[in-house]
Formats: structure tokens, sequence, C-alpha cells
């Protein structure tokens, strides 16, 4: 940055007004910022107030921060990132993303607002720069917003590091954590005498470790919004000693986000714990692999409208967990599959379902767009007919006909 007295000296160069001047108008603005205010941060503001361009913004500390101040720079590391939050305020839905910034003097929360939120990949642990930063404050507490024209400079990006599942402890906070969504249970609500809320618990595992997740109140829409088998990220996790060892929980501070990281598939994750099994062998809610033919793929809609995020059954083009969507037809099948002791009605889903009968979407749209449902059924009937098949998957109960089925999660 320039030296102070010269910032001083071209300011009165171009405003006629005298150094004498400009020191006492400086002066007053320290005082009116109670000592809080550096000497840079006000030769700047008064440069502003006078119609001057300034060539650069004054860099200041996050504890010089004070109610109203803007146009400033604060440099510092990326402490804390909170969940994204959508709103709807008079008709108008809006989202936000929070996060701490840390320096040697103090710790302040910024907020990016709707488009400003895509424009930054920002990363726990990552040194930045604000620039024209604007701050308020709430509850007696300094927070900041990008200011006209603000922007943010990642100086130095950390790349977010995630640990495998078997390393875990119990007592842990912050945890970053990659692997696949195994099985949903369930919700629940609860009450008691300090608080109401949702818990839903689910499996989760990476190649090294399988463990039991519990997702917390609003996380728990967020866990449901991802299919069984899909890659996800829990981020700022915590751990717990539970019944049958480490737990995984996601509360408030928490990210559940999809992954693109590559991971192994299901069944080499849970392959320490699956066994082959006997149709007429299968208990009910446990991971089997079963051997057998195609005896009849039965008659029924071959397709659902789903939300194209999610994946959830929706109708029309509201999507309970994602708001207005396009929507998109997604592959179902029931198809009974025969062994030597028994049968059972399987379900296949979405890509599952297309991988059995080799389909890709645009044959989906292609094809039930042509022929009625009865004719699709015949022609995969004919050629599916006997097929010997290996499939993964669990064994449930079918809440409507109360008959034991196989949900197929993944054809081997």
């Amino acid at each position: 940055m320039e030296d102070e007295n010269s910032l001083v000296s071209e300011i009165s160069k171009k405003t006629g007004k005298t150094v004498e001047e400009i020191n006492k108008l400086i002066e007053k603005k320290e005082k009116k910022f109670s000592g809080l205010l550096s000497k840079q941060g006000a030769i700047f503001m008064i440069q502003k107030e006078l119609g001057l361009k300034q060539n650069i913004n004054a860099e200041i500390k996050i504890n010089e921060i004070k109610d109203g101040m803007k146009d400033f720079e604060i440099i510092g590391i990326i402490k804390n990132i909170y969940p994204l939050k959508e709103f709807e305020k008079n008709g108008k839905k809006g989202k936000l993303l929070s996060f701490l910034i840390e320096d040697e003097t103090g710790l302040v929360r910024l907020t990016l607002w709707n488009d400003q939120i895509e424009k930054y990949d920002l990363t726990q642990g990552s040194k930045i720069k604000i620039i024209n930063g604007f701050a308020t404050s709430y509850n007696e507490k300094k927070q900041l917003s990008l200011g006209f024209n603000g922007n943010i400079e990642i100086i130095n990006k950390k790349e977010e590091e995630f640990e495998k599942i078997s390393e875990l402890k119990t007592g842990l906070n912050n945890v970053n954590v990659v692997g696949r969504l195994l099985r949903k249970f369930p919700h629940k609500e609860f009450e008691n005498e300090e608080k109401k809320g949702k818990v839903c618990n689910f499996q989760f595992g990476d190649e090294t470790a399988l463990l039991k997740a519990t997702a917390w109140n609003e996380k728990v829409e967020e866990i449901q919004k991802f299919a069984e088998g899909q890659a996800i990220e829990i981020i700022n996790g915590y751990t717990k000693e539970g019944m049958y060892g480490i737990e995984l929980h996601a509360g408030y501070n928490s990210i559940i986000r999809e992954s693109k990281k590559e991971l192994p598939k299901i069944i080499e994750i849970l392959k320490e714990n699956i066994k082959e099994k006997k149709i007429n062998e299968l208990v009910e809610n446990e991971n089997f692999i079963i051997n057998g033919s195609i005896k009849e793929i039965q008659l029924g809609k071959i397709y659902f409208n789903a939300c194209e995020k999610c994946g959830k059954k929706i109708e029309g083009n509201i999507c309970e967990n994602c708001g207005e969507i396009k929507g998109e037809k997604k592959a179902v099948l029931n198809v009974l599959i025969s062994d030597e002791s028994a049968e059972i009605r399987a379900t296949f889903f979405g890509n599952i379902a297309l991988n059995l009968i080799g389909w890709t979407k645009e044959d989906l749209d292609k094809e039930t767009n042509e022929k009625s449902n009865e004719k699709i059924i015949e022609e995969l009937n004919e050629k599916l007919n006997k097929k010997e098949i290996k499939l993964f998957g669990y064994a449930k109960e079918n809440s409507f006909s109360n008959q034991t089925e196989f949900n197929v999660k993944e054809i081997v």
C-alpha cells in the first residue's frame, strides 16, 4: 500500500484542502469509530467521501471492523463453511451461504447471496482476500457481505481432505468423509422436555469399513434426496460411540452433498458382509446375493415420473424436496425370479432396470411414447424369459401386499 503521508498529500492536491484540514478529517473519522478503525482505513473513507477515485482499498484486520464500514479488504483463512440455506421472502425465493473467516485478530461471518454463491469454489482452510467488504451487525455481532463490485480472491486454495471410515475415532468434530449411502431407514419424529425434531438412520460405507450414520432434523430432508447406492460426501460431521461401535452424525453445521469421486460399487464395499442365499433362506433387511432365472416380467407401468435431482416420485412438476423441476421418466420393473427352492418378486429401479433390459434413457422415452406397457412387457418377456441372473440386494416386506420382495441394488 501507499505511504499514509503520500495518500494525504495526494488528497490535498486533488481537493485543494490543506494537509492540516485532511488530517483533522482523518482524526475525526478515527474518533468516530472509537479507535477500531486504522489510520489507513480512515484515509480511505475520507478519500471516498470527497469523491476521489481509490486506486486501492484499505486493508484492515478483523478486529478493526465497525458497523457501517465498507469498501475494505480483509485477508484470512476460511474457518468453517455452513450449509446452504434456501428461503422465501415476499413471494421471492433466494439462497444464502455463510462461512467464517479468521485472521490473527479475530473471527467474523461473511454471507454470500444468490448468484454470488456459484461464483466461488470455497473450501475450509483456504486463504482468501475479501475485496470491497461491507460490515453490518446483528444481535451485536459483526457480519460481512460483499459490497458493490465486491469479490473474493482465493489466494491459496486448500483441497478438502476426506478421512477413511476405518480411521475414524469417537469424539471427533469437523469430520469429512466420502462413501456410498447403502441403506436408508424410515425417519422418526421425537419430542422430549428439551426439544422436538426428526432423526433418520442410514448405513454408510467406503472400501475400508461400514458404519451406522444418523441425520438430524433438517438433515433428514437432505439425506432423503439421495438414492441408496449413491456416492455422497458428509462435511463437518461428528462421531460418537454407539451400541455397535463408532457412529457418524450429521447435525446443524453438517453438509451432505453428492460426490463425484470414484468409489467401489456397493457389492465391493459390502463383500465381507454378503452371503449367497437360496430364495427360501432370505431374511428381511439383510444384504444377500441370489442366483436364479427370470420367470416373468409382470404387468404394470414400467416407469414413473421422478425428480431429476433427487429421484423422488412426483405428480406434475413439483418435487416436495426440490421445488419446481422438469421431471423425467424413471424405469421400474417387477420381475418374478425363481430358483430350485422358491420364487420371489424382484424390483428393479432406474438404471438397474435399464441395465436389465439393455436400454438407455432415450430408449425408455422412445419405447414408452410409441408402444403400450402391455406390448413392451410382452416383447421383454420374449427376450428375457428363462435368462439366468445373479442379483445383489435385500429382502423386505411390501407394505401393501404384505409379501416379501427382493429390492435389487446391483446386477452382479
